[in-house]
């Protein structure tokens, strides 16, 4: 019988373009897994952007490492190229809000989080399945690489440091029932992936271009209703660069006009959309870390940022419709 965790692992690995999959119960946990394979130790640091979701950062405390918050571009939003000579042990550059990150590093980890972009340079590119992701696996995350010795090591930290074959997820029942089996060779944590999770993806894998698709169109509605508006500005994409829209993403010209939008959303019978995550360095648990004023472009962007989700149709139909009331009502 087929394990579907290893039929997963080669499926979604073969989708976005690498040799090894590793199946992991988060995107967090895929995180931690790669910055230990890579070699992260206590005290070393590793550069992340703090306008994200504060799971890269808790996944560089947990492999007791120091996060280093470097700024974002202020068009991109996204931290830039030039952090990736920059001092420390690794680099994990997110491809925020589903725009896919286009430049590589011998030591980086692209947090991939929120697209289902292809791997590419990087030494690892991790990948969520939480439910409001482009494969909404209810959770789960998947870790991919080409490196053999780079994915022998994701498996066997995520694997409870057992002696593992970095291509399959289990150890055969016929050496796990030797007496003389030794199990742990080195530490590790208990990561591993439930194979109903996997099951799911792998009936959803047929789908994976539809799922995208219906995100497209729904940020092609968002597009078309900002329009000429001269106070939204929508999340900049270079060229060459491509944008999975996890999220449509827009800025306000004042944090006083992003709480009013929020609000009039609503009035105009849209759904209330999400802001931006709060500046990791500003949330409680990690303030420690930087002071106010150590990434100020990201710090300006944050209050101004706003979230139209794109996994709905129907949704994008009736939220855009409310936001083009809710411009024609701010212009009138």
């Amino acid at each position: 019988m087929t394990d579907p965790v290893a039929a997963f692992e080669r499926a979604f690995a073969q989708y976005v373009g690498a040799e090894f999959g590793i199946a992991l119960n988060s995107g967090t946990s895929t995180l931690h897994t790669a910055l230990v394979a890579l070699g992260v130790k206590p005290g070393d640091t590793v550069a992340v952007p703090p306008l994200t979701m504060s799971a890269t950062s808790i996944a560089v405390l947990h492999a007791g490492a120091v996060p280093v918050f470097r700024d974002v571009d202020p068009r991109t939003w996204i931290m830039g190229p030039a952090w990736l000579g920059s001092r420390g042990s690794a680099f994990i550059p997110v491809s925020l809000y589903g725009l896919r990150y286009d430049w590589a590093g011998e030591h980086m980890i692209t947090d991939a989080a929120q697209t289902l972009q292809r791997h590419r340079g990087a030494a690892f590119t991790s990948y969520s399945f939480q439910a409001s992701k482009i494969l909404p696996l209810g959770e789960g995350g998947m870790l991919v690489t080409n490196d053999e010795d780079l994915a022998r090591r994701a498996r066997e930290f995520s694997s409870l440091g057992y002696r593992m074959d970095p291509r399959q997820p289990r150890i055969s029942k016929a050496a796990l029932k030797h007496p003389s089996f030794e199990r742990h060779h080195s530490l590790g944590w208990n990561y591993r992936a439930s194979p109903l999770v996997a099951e799911r993806g792998l009936a959803l894998m047929p789908h994976m271009e539809l799922l995208k698709q219906i995100r497209h169109q729904c940020a092609d509605l968002y597009r078309a209703a900002i329009q000429g508006c001269e106070w939204l500005t929508p999340q900049h994409v270079p060229d060459g660069w491509q944008h999975d829209y996890w999220t449509f993403a827009v800025a306000t010209d004042t944090p006083e006009r992003c709480l009013w939008l929020l609000d009039a959303m609503e009035w105009h019978c849209g759904e209330r959309p999400y802001p931006a995550w709060q500046i990791t360095y500003r949330e409680p648990a990690f303030r420690h870390l930087a002071p106010d004023g150590t990434c100020p472009v990201a710090e300006d962007l944050q209050p101004r940022l706003v979230q139209f989700q794109t996994n709905d149709l129907t949704s994008a139909i009736r939220n855009a419709r409310a936001l083009s009331r809710a411009i024609e009502e701010a212009e009138a």
